[in-house]
């Protein structure tokens, strides 16, 4: 879900139920979504819960999914494993 737009860049910030979950860059060739819409990202991993998305790519607006099912609790995310961020 779209949780704020950046300043005048064109990248929004994201999150699952209002939980912050990192910043993504809208092509030039999409409209930047409005705060509030479902969208779609595809990523890497993400580092957790207020963290970043690593390699983050929009791919657009969802308007089959509904607010209620974008949650952390829902296991939708991908985090990085624990064994790489002790190392890092």
């Amino acid at each position: 879900m779209v949780l704020g737009i950046n300043g005048t860049k064109r990248s929004i910030a994201v999150g699952l139920g209002g939980v912050l979950m990192g910043n993504v860059t809208i092509p030039p060739n999409h409209v930047i979504p409005a705060v509030g819409r479902i969208v779609e990202v595809r990523y890497l991993y993400c580092t957790g819960i207020g963290g970043s998305l690593y390699q983050p790519i929009y791919l657009g607006e969802r308007d089959d999914v509904r607010v209620e099912d974008c949650t952390v609790e829902r296991q939708q995310v991908k985090y990085k494993p624990q064994e790489q961020a002790a190392v890092a």
